[in-house]
């Protein structure tokens, strides 16, 4: 049961052009990063350098090691976009040597451009900031993942909401091979302190009334965040109490120790839910929460402390 009940905090394969939802962060970061780049005047320097027509071909090379993610939004942008939303950019053939996903390392070509040089040379620094970004989370996902498969053949790693980007951070930790958790607001219940601090707000009505509106809102699950093992122990009783075995709730044990979290879940009967590990993790720790059992381990580090992969264009 839980395994399938999981798939609600892994929903990367929602995460595309055709998701008029992620279609519309994929704008911000490319159309309106190009426009906000641009400014008036635009590129004054290529428009005094370089003649109006002059065509020449470009590439893009991986200066650093890691999981490639953008392809799909670079493929928008560049080719796939109304011309509508890029008047001042023009057309660019562009040929992509490289999928999302792929293990790259440093000199390799991931894309070849063609088309008038001032475009190209417009658009640059879009399309190695975003190549930079989503590489660089997806990697740290990687590089999660594989540290937790060590000790776990099932434990889901996922990112929060720290996510500086949105949910094309939430798209490269996926092509990294880690889920997503809650991709916005809508998308799934989550009752957190600064709800369960609230005078007269309880585990247990907290919980009874976010069961009674997750369907009607079309909540994916209901989770709530729990900082010790007596409330958590209370949410689980509560929990069963419905006796559901169609809606996917989550208790996230937040900011417990592997000891502590290893107690609750002798404490317990689970299977009306999913346990999630939160607060704190980080690769020094990951091996140890992710023995425990739990489910699910949700760090912020997978897009906090994600250093940017490093890509350059350079003529052909």
């Amino acid at each position: 049961m839980n395994s399938q009940k999981i798939n609600n905090f892994n929903l990367g394969s929602l995460l595309t052009i055709e998701n008029p939802t992620y279609k519309q962060w994929v704008f911000r970061y490319t159309f309106l990063e190009l426009e906000k780049d641009l400014g008036e005047k635009g590129d004054i320097t290529s428009n005094a350098v370089v003649p109006d027509e002059m065509k020449y071909p470009y590439k893009i090379i991986s200066k650093s090691a890691g999981i490639l993610a953008g392809i799909q939004e670079i493929k928008y942008f560049l080719c796939d976009s109304d011309p509508n939303f890029k008047p001042r950019l023009g057309d660019i053939d562009v040929k992509f040597l490289k999928n999302d996903g792929d293990i790259i390392v440093a000199g390799e070509t991931i894309m070849i451009l063609n088309a008038r040089v001032r475009n190209i040379l417009m658009a640059e620094r879009t399309i190695l900031n975003l190549l930079q970004r989503m590489s660089g989370v997806a990697t740290m996902a990687r590089k999660f993942v594989d540290a937790a498969r060590n000790v776990s053949d099932h434990v889901l790693i996922t990112p929060t909401r720290k996510t500086l980007w949105g949910l094309l951070d939430k798209r490269a930790c996926a092509i990294g091979g880690a889920g997503t958790h809650r991709l916005n607001l809508e998308d799934a219940i989550l009752i957190k302190d600064t709800h369960l601090g609230l005078p007269g707000i309880t585990i247990e009505n907290a919980l009874k009334n976010a069961y009674k509106s997750a369907k009607s809102v079309g909540a994916r699950f209901v989770e709530i965040e729990i900082e010790n093992i007596e409330d958590g122990v209370l949410a689980a009783d509560t929990i069963n109490n419905f006796d559901d075995e169609t809606t996917t709730f989550a208790i996230m044990l937040d900011n417990m120790t592997p000891s502590q979290i290893a107690e609750f879940i002798k404490r317990v009967k689970r299977d009306r839910f999913l346990i999630e590990a939160s607060g704190g993790i980080n690769f020094e720790n990951l091996a140890e929460y992710a023995k425990t059992g739990v489910d699910i381990i949700s760090s912020g580090m997978l897009t906090q402390n994600a250093e940017p992969l490093d890509f350059s264009m350079e003529t052909v």
